[in-house]
């Protein structure tokens, strides 16, 4: 049998050479070579700095060592070192060094948090610099509306301060990351210069719970607004599984588990227990891409959703990697946020319902959580996609008439 040869390959910019090659077929590293040293016994050697890019596709490859060539190169120019990274340089390194980490929903927040920073600092202002008054400069001027994100759609409106603190947040993940991170024998930057100041917090967040009724009520709406009957399964999905819009709209039909066969299958490739499938008869694989956390979950589905799946799948005549939820005009691509947002808005309108501040599909994920807070935390957590407790049980699970009643009539 002949063997698979490997590859190597050498970018340049402006002097500056990145190798990158592959050490096994479908393994590739690079390597940048920090420079010359004297051993012990006096004899000169060559000091290289060998990453693995944790991917096999060489085209990507080619491109990331260009952008590190030219990254290098630059820094050599203009001096740049470690005690003055600028802003720019850091999110550089990190989206480099993580960018196969990072979950496509994680990546556009890297992106959107870093672009509003270096719009309200300037992309060449060094991170050692940052502190309260930037932080503090920052928070005003989002709720104030002076500063948006490019492209946005708040149209220069008072940002939440949840939000902003949700954009600090990534920020926060991202600094802490360089803390740790070494490179030529010593971190990217000496400390998390934001930690420590306080991030703001809304008193009264609003976080509206959907109900039985309203589901039911945007239902009778659903097929005229979307005769492909989309909008309808969106609406059950949500309802029947709590998750997030992001997560729906990305299902394909190889993620629809209809048969035991295929769950076994699924949960023998994800190395779970197998046993589940015992009493699991359907399932969805939720993939880590579209998930928050960037988590992939296999998780079982009641009878009465399952045969709305196949209803739906076949119908439509959807098979292998194809979308549940696809854009009208580009097959490819998924059905956009903004359409389905339009859609639930207008059934709203329709349907004579109130339009719920901050509600939407993330109301059925609170109504979800909240309907089971009195089942067993790790399993509602395991159904619903949390990994943080305290999130669940802050943010999702909602107190409820009947039951603070029920606190209150409680005999000591």
């Amino acid at each position: 049998m002949r063997r698979k040869t490997t590859w190597s390959k050498t970018v340049e910019a402006a002097g500056v050479q990145v190798r990158i090659f592959e050490r096994a077929p479908g393994s590739i590293y690079r390597d940048v070579v920090l420079g010359r040293t004297t051993s012990i016994g006096g004899k000169a050697r060559t000091r290289h700095d060998v990453r693995s890019l944790k991917h096999g596709d060489r085209k990507l490859a080619v491109e990331q060592a260009k952008a590190l060539a030219k990254e290098l190169a630059t820094a050599k120019l203009t001096g740049a070192t470690l005690d003055n990274l600028t802003l720019a340089q850091l999110q550089a390194v990190y989206l480099r060094e993580c960018d196969a980490l990072l979950s496509r929903e994680r990546r556009r927040e890297v992106d959107k948090a870093f672009g509003l920073f270096r719009a309200h600092v300037g992309a060449d202002f060094p991170v050692a610099d940052l502190g309260p008054h930037q932080v503090q400069t920052y928070v005003s001027r989002r709720q104030t509306g002076t500063l948006k994100a490019k492209g946005g759609g708040n149209g220069g409106k008072k940002v939440r301060a949840g939000t902003i603190a949700k954009e600090l947040g990534v920020l926060h993940a991202a600094f802490n990351w360089a803390s740790v991170f070494r490179t030529g024998g010593r971190p990217l930057i000496s400390h998390n210069p934001l930690r420590g100041i306080p991030l703001p917090a809304e008193p009264n967040p609003a976080r509206p719970v959907a109900t039985r009724e309203r589901f039911e009520k945007l239902l009778e709406q659903a097929d005229g607004l979307d005769r492909r009957g989309a909008f309808r399964v969106m609406l059950h999905l949500a309802w029947f599984t709590g998750r997030r819009l992001g997560s729906i709209v990305a299902l394909r039909v190889a993620d629809v588990l209809l048969t035991q066969k295929q769950v076994q299958g699924a949960l023998a490739a994800a190395g779970a227990e197998e046993y589940l499938t015992e009493e699991w008869a359907a399932a969805i694989r939720w993939d880590a891409e579209a998930d928050k956390e960037g988590v992939e979950w296999i998780v079982p589905i009641p009878e009465g959703l399952r045969a709305t799946l196949a209803d739906y799948i076949r119908t439509r005549a959807l098979v292998g990697n194809a979308l549940l939820f696809s854009a009208r005009r580009n097959p490819s691509e998924p059905l956009s946020k903004e359409t389905a947002y339009y859609w639930i808005r207008q059934a709203e309108d329709r349907a004579k319902l109130q339009h719920q501040t901050r509600g939407g599909w993330h109301a059925f994920r609170r109504g979800w959580a909240t309907a089971r807070k009195h089942m067993p935390l790790q399993d509602v957590m395991a159904a619903g996609g949390w990994r943080d407790p305290s999130a669940l049980q802050r943010a999702y699970q909602h107190a409820d008439g009947r039951t603070v009643l029920a606190v209150m009539e409680l005999e000591a």
